[in-house]
């Protein structure tokens, strides 16, 4: 379908905006083992705005902190260096790709679709046993940002693929093989190439709607925790993602994590109550009206 090049899309891709010096500094830092927590505070501290929305949602309701945190010490000491990086990307995330409309596209239901994303996977990676439980919030919270890149490199086909899927009741990948055009996930992990990301989180770009496909076992159980996670949300219908078909999670990754009915069913419930405490993370508007300006002249 598509005349457009992967050198074309991958130019394109490169033009978009890349996290600031401040967010590539906070993911460097929480990289680091060595790294302390009066470096990480003098960093995030240089943006006041940051600061302030950083500290809102820590005292959100998804986190249940034992007491109020007033100083940003005290969540770093709390939450930990990985979560602070999470609340760093997601709101440089929300206010850097959803300021724009589309007239064919809902950012704020996908906004809700990707934070919901980032908490199953999070929820889901206690169940399964999996140590990295701030790594699976952020792979679930990133993994379908290859949408919005698309809706900004290619549009007119972007909004095809909504409209194929639409009409035909399927998924969206689903609806990108139909009209033979490079998809979100090859998309998603050019972006986060060039935003200089782990290979995992790259590696649930690329193949959280395709498991079977991949072929680093390194990255296996958080590709297998974010697919289902993806199922879940669809199920849930919670946000909106572009598919329009019955989602079910891929039988491998559900294999593999050793997931059981019972074990499922107990998750799905609590997702359920984790989704109800989220409504800070949920509302894209408010994320990007308190910081918007105040983040371009960072």
């Amino acid at each position: 379908m598509a005349n457009i090049s992967i050198k074309e899309i991958s130019s394109k891709i490169s033009e978009l905006p890349t996290p600031d010096f401040i967010v590539q500094r906070i993911i460097k830092i929480a990289s680091d083992p060595n790294s302390g927590t009066k470096e990480l505070n003098s960093t995030v501290i240089e943006s006041p705005s940051l600061t302030a929305k950083i500290l809102k949602l820590s005292n959100s309701a998804y986190y249940a902190l034992p007491r109020r945190v007033s100083k940003l010490s005290q969540a770093i000491s709390i939450l930990g260096f990985k979560s602070v990086r999470n609340l760093a990307l997601s709101i440089f995330t929300a206010n850097t790709f959803f300021k724009n409309e589309f007239d064919f596209f809902n950012t704020e239901k996908f906004w809700k679709h990707l934070i919901s994303t980032g908490i199953a996977s999070e929820l889901l990676s206690k169940y399964v046993n999996y140590p990295e439980k701030e790594e699976a919030f952020l792979s679930g919270m990133l993994h379908d940002l290859g949408k919005i890149a698309m809706a900004f490199v290619m549009p007119d086909i972007f909004e095809m693929i909504l409209k194929t899927s639409f009409h035909k009741k399927i998924s969206f990948i689903d609806a990108e093989s139909l009209l033979e055009t490079y998809g979100h996930q090859q998309i998603g992990k050019l972006l986060f190439e060039s935003w200089n990301l782990s290979p995992l989180i790259t590696d649930v770009a690329n193949f959280h709607d395709t498991p079977s496909a991949l072929s680093n076992d390194n990255s296996r159980s958080i590709v297998n925790i974010v697919n289902v996670a993806n199922s879940s949300i669809n199920i849930l219908q919670y946000g909106y993602s572009g598919c329009y078909d019955i989602p079910v999670p891929d039988s491998k990754s559900w294999n593999e994590l050793g997931l059981t009915p019972t074990k499922y069913k107990n998750y799905f419930y609590n997702l359920k109550e984790k989704l109800n405490e989220s409504d800070d993370f949920m509302n894209l508007k408010n994320i990007v009206e308190d910081i918007g300006n105040e983040m371009e002249e960072v």
